[in-house]
């Protein structure tokens, strides 16, 4: 534990082992005692929670008694700001108390398959640094618990204590994260500081703030409904983001041209801490191009679901009514997707060289605007003065589906049939699109 003085100075205290359910009785948040014998050691434990050059030991001639010292704060925070995180100021072995506002949720992976349940965010302060924060296991449940259900307005500002920095290997970046049960996540908190922290941005950049989204789910990878999402720096051509030389986050646009046939399938079946039996989901891999350059995109549930109007497990029980249940077969309900223009928020992973879909941005308009910022002419509009809004939550209504839930999955259009690289390409009427290989084992890797 960490207990603090009235001038808000901290000190480090462990019990022994054998003493523990003692103290645990004895101990109570947020009181004050007087304490008696505590014995001061070095604090070079892999680990410090507090700057403190000692820690203090209980040991079997400690005590404590309970008494009101008004004078004592009952906690008093020490917030590391991500500017220092993101300079390298700060130290690997030490953990730190940080304080943000939730501006993305990049990811969430429940558990199983060798797998920890995690969600990986991005806090942002009042200058605009942002860092990237994972939460694992309880701390990912913690988070999902009360984003999901509750309605609130305004900012969603978040409180970690004893932080764990270190660099991400991906991208070579300072990243944040809970250290097994020694932090405490606090999520709006009732706290003077946070009112200090929610004062300093301002109302009118607080406005521009929205919530998270309320369709946070335990098993998809999700995201929030955020305008400070997509900067028109951050718009790239499929091309220039396939020339990076690592992976990276950016916006871009194409039209949908068929799907990439592989090993892989349009579905897989997930097993995690949450879920007794597998369930099946979408995860297929979707052939864009612009600009004459092309590139494989890998849809997910949350962005399959709304153009289908079904989810993968009942999209394989329509197949199963056709006698079939490979996910190498790809029924025709999917070609909903195809032959469309669409704008979309991505992660480039340069290991597969594919685009992982975090959010698709539907607004009529904005492709058309993207566009023309990426192929500027002199009656284009200043980027400066473009106004571009990301955060429609709602599918074109015009655009009807062109499939039932009670169609065949035989029939393949021309726009696949006819698709460059497709296996179909020499064959007008095939009666299946299926991959080459048998494995489905393959099928669990990771995003």
């Amino acid at each position: 534990m960490v207990i603090q003085d009235r001038k808000g100075d901290k000190i480090h205290v462990t019990t022994q082992n054998r003493d523990f359910q003692d103290w645990i009785e004895v101990v109570k948040e947020h009181e004050t005692f007087y304490l008696y014998n505590g014995e001061p050691v070095d604090n070079d434990g892999p680990f410090k929670v507090c700057f403190n050059p000692l820690q203090l030991i209980f040991n079997g001639g400690t005590t404590m008694t309970k008494v009101d010292i008004p004078e004592i704060p009952t906690h008093k925070y020490n917030f590391h700001p991500i500017e220092h995180f993101l300079k390298g100021n700060y130290k690997h072995d030490m953990l730190y108390d940080v304080i943000g506002v939730l501006q993305d949720v990049l990811k969430t992976q429940i558990g199983g398959g060798g797998r920890k349940s995690c969600v990986n965010i991005t806090l942002r302060d009042v200058e605009g640094n942002v860092i990237e924060l994972a939460l694992w296991g309880d701390y990912r449940k913690q988070f999902i618990n009360y984003t999901t259900p509750n309605n609130f307005s305004g900012p969603t500002i978040i409180i970690l204590t004893h932080a764990w920095c270190k660099i991400n290997t991906v991208f070579g970046l300072p990243s944040l994260s809970n250290t097994w049960n020694g932090s405490r996540l606090y999520i709006n908190l009732e706290h003077p500081r946070v009112d200090e922290f929610r004062a300093s941005f301002g109302e009118t950049v607080f406005s521009n703030i929205p919530a998270p989204s309320q369709s946070l789910t335990a098993d998809s990878s999700i995201q929030s409904t955020n305008n400070l999402w997509t900067s028109l720096g951050e718009v790239k051509s499929i091309c220039a983001i396939s020339e990076a030389a690592k992976d990276c986050f950016a916006t871009t646009i194409g039209m949908t041209t068929g799907f990439n046939v592989s090993k892989f399938g349009w579905y897989f079946e997930s097993t995690g801490n949450a879920d007794p039996e597998p369930v099946t989901k979408f995860k297929l891999e979707v052939e864009l191009e612009y600009d004459g350059h092309k590139g494989i995109f890998v849809f997910w549930d949350k962005d399959i679901i709304p153009y289908t109007k079904l989810t993968a497990k009942e999209l394989r029980e329509v197949m199963k009514k056709d006698g079939e249940d490979n996910p190498k077969i790809w029924p025709t309900h999917l070609d909903v997707l195809l032959n469309r223009k669409l704008a979309f928020r991505i992660k480039y992973q340069l290991q597969y060289q594919r685009f992982s879909i975090v959010k698709i941005l539907h607004d009529n308009d904005l492709y058309d605007k993207f566009h023309n910022y990426l192929t500027p002419d002199e009656n284009t509009p200043n980027a400066a003065v473009m106004e571009i809004d990301t955060t429609s939550p709602t599918i074109n209504p015009n655009k009807k589906l062109t499939q039932t839930s009670e169609q065949s999955i035989g029939a393949v259009p021309d726009s696949v049939a006819q698709h460059e690289g497709s296996p179909f390409a020499s064959s007008s009427t095939p009666a299946k699109r299926v991959a080459t290989s048998t494995s489905v084992n393959e099928l669990i890797e990771q995003e």
